[in-house]
């Protein structure tokens, strides 16, 4: 399954919304995928409690903090 991403700004696979985040949900992934499924069920059979408090309770990174994680990583993995 596919959907448009509003922070990236172009088509993304659903596995892409569990991979971007360090293996763990996008804090979006609800307002993306609500209309298309049963996310919170989806979400609350494969992560503990406490996993989704941690992703859903903290403020939303900026855009510039997520431009400056992408350099980080890719500088990594050179």
């Amino acid at each position: 399954m596919e959907i448009y991403c509003t922070q990236l700004g172009m088509l993304v696979e659903f596995s892409y919304c569990f991979s971007m985040n360090e293996k763990l949900p996008c804090r979006n992934v609800i307002g993306c995928w609500k209309g298309r499924m049963d996310i919170v069920q989806y979400l609350e059979e494969r992560f503990d409690k406490e996993i989704l408090m941690k992703v859903f309770s903290c403020l939303p990174k900026t855009k510039i903090d997520r431009i400056v994680d992408s350099v980080t990583s890719a500088h990594k993995e050179e």
